[in-house]
């Protein structure tokens, strides 16, 4: 009588299909965060070249008046209607005149016409150049243009209860300064007609007022939109330091450093402890030229806290220490005054932080402070 060998069985054992398993888990854990910085990498890359494409339009705008634009400016107005339809009150934003060399010339042309009779929004009439910046949305709908290349893709965040305006992460530079005090009268710098840096109200600076060198003047860097504080609210718990605002730092207009302490993040390393005091503007209204809404300044370090001087729960303080922030890891990209896009550091020298500025003077906020200003004398290294 002949015997069969046993058949071989076919397949995993139990312990054969654990250690598959494990293999391709450590796999994935190995390929998860290599594709992640990939995309990074990719979103840093675009990031860059939107600052690319805003050089290249303050540029134009620079070849055909001879001066870049003005941080804010526009028509007055004698505040004499309740609804703010009788000219934007010198608070329009720069970035609706740089809209032509940004690719959106047939939007700012009906911007610029107006509607003198009404014809296109209900019979409400609108003047050349359009109306107050911070009326309702629909109201009108001209300024709530979304065009591309205001947006850094590395930065996720949209306002609490979402925001039918255009976004925006990238700040004019105000320069250095918090407030100055000029033959008796103080200046604030959301109001400033004569900035150390190069944007300021009605202020229009050419390269030819750039003593210091067009390479070595930040135009503008990032700064994150914020997923807290929408329009007139105030904060929320664990409010993230690079996309807020804490509020009611008086002393930041004599030692803006101050702003660091008043805003001590907790453990987690980029969170306010106080968030009863935190607002956040930036970006929500591109069109409003307030410094809160489309401007930073070179006095603290990149994504470090920024800080109001009041309790104004708009974006209307006159006092600010509004600081440069992105997602990316390390630091924030800065738009030089020549067109160059350069990487700045979380730890750049910041200098003496305790002190004031003084206009047209060299910046206690070292390199960084120097970075901001167009004429203070700097002399810069590498950074």
């Amino acid at each position: 009588m002949r015997f069969r060998k046993p058949r071989k069985a076919n397949g995993f054992t139990l312990i054969e299909l654990l250690v598959v398993i494990a293999i391709i888990a450590i796999l994935i854990a190995l390929l998860l965060p290599a594709v992640q910085q990939a995309r990074e990498a990719a979103r840093r890359t675009q990031c860059k070249n939107n600052l690319h494409q805003i050089g290249l339009g303050l540029h134009n705008y620079h070849d055909v008046y001879n001066m870049f634009c003005p941080r804010k400016g526009g028509s007055a107005a004698p505040l004499g209607i309740a609804t703010r339809v009788d000219g934007n009150y010198e608070r329009r934003s720069g970035l609706v005149g740089l809209m032509p060399y940004l690719d959106q010339a047939p939007w700012y042309n009906i911007i610029a016409a107006g509607d003198p009779t009404g014809a296109n929004h209900g019979g409400q009439s609108y003047p050349q150049g359009g109306p107050a910046p911070w009326i309702s949305a629909t109201s009108y709908p001209e300024f709530n243009l979304r065009f591309a290349g205001t947006k850094c893709p590395s930065d996720p965040a949209q306002l609490v209860g979402g925001n039918i305006r255009g976004l925006l992460n990238y700040a004019f530079c105000m320069g250095d300064m918090t407030q100055h005090v000029v033959g008796g009268t103080t200046v604030n710098a959301n109001d400033e007609t004569l900035p150390n840096g190069l944007f300021g109200l009605r202020a229009c600076y050419g390269v030819r007022d750039i003593p210091d060198g067009s390479s070595n003047t930040v135009a503008f860097s990032e700064r994150v939109t914020p997923s807290v504080g929408g329009f007139g609210q105030g904060g929320k718990p664990s409010a993230d330091i690079r996309e807020s605002t804490l509020m009611n730092v008086a002393t930041i207009a004599t030692a803006p450093g101050t702003c660091l302490s008043a805003a001590t993040p907790i453990s987690s390393g980029m969170r306010y402890t106080d968030v009863t005091n935190v607002k956040g503007k930036f970006g929500s209204v591109w069109c409003d030229g307030q410094a809160e809404n489309v401007a930073m300044n070179t006095i603290l370090a990149p994504n470090k806290p920024s800080c109001t001087w009041d309790a104004n729960n708009n974006a209307d303080s006159a006092v600010v220490v509004l600081t440069a922030s992105s997602y990316h890891t390390g630091g924030v990209h800065a738009l030089m005054a020549d067109g160059a896009v350069r990487f700045i550091s979380d730890n750049i020298d910041t200098g003496n932080l305790g002190v004031p500025t003084t206009r047209g003077a060299k910046s206690p906020y070292g390199v960084w402070g120097g970075l901001g200003t167009r004429y203070g004398g700097e002399t810069l290294g590498e950074f």
